[in-house]
């Protein structure tokens, strides 16, 4: 499944992103343009806006409820629209939802600090904005964030 997450969910988009799920931001704030990238793109929009209304039978909205994104994505758990596929996390770059793909640590000299450059043998990075990821501290924060988010109970 593919989501348009629109302005009132920006870092919503970023925790579906963590978990794998192909998701654009739009910041616009033209509803016609929404739902038309919806469209082209066979996307769920995901807004807290109860305005935003579907405009012809193939739209697909859903309204969030929940203010924070944990529980966001705790919201989009319970209603089956978000299920957990280890093979996916942590794929797609954070800030433009590309996929990410492997760097050699030669690769990344200069991009990232140097204690992290010799303490980590495995790197990705982002072919659009080139970001840099590896998995540190942080990933391992995130992982167990994610195995609270799907524990059952």
């Amino acid at each position: 499944m593919k989501f348009l997450v629109d302005r009132t969910l920006g870092r919503l988009a970023k925790g579906l992103r963590m978990l794998g799920y192909d998701t654009l931001y739009y910041r616009g704030s033209d509803p016609y343009q929404l739902f038309r990238l919806a469209r082209e793109e066979e996307r769920v929009i995901l807004t807290r806006s109860s305005k935003l209304t579907p405009k012809r039978p193939e739209d697909q909205v859903v309204r969030i409820q929940e203010d924070r994104p944990w529980a966001q994505l705790k919201e989009l758990i319970e209603k089956g629209l978000v299920s957990l596929h280890e093979e996916e996390l942590l794929s797609r770059c954070l800030l433009c939802n590309s996929l990410l793909e492997e760097a050699s640590r030669e690769e990344v000299e200069g991009s990232v600090p140097e204690f992290i450059y010799y303490q980590y043998e495995i790197f990705f990075r982002c072919p659009q904005c080139q970001k840099v990821y590896w998995p540190g501290s942080h990933q391992e924060r995130m992982n167990q964030r994610i195995k609270e988010l799907f524990a059952k109970g």
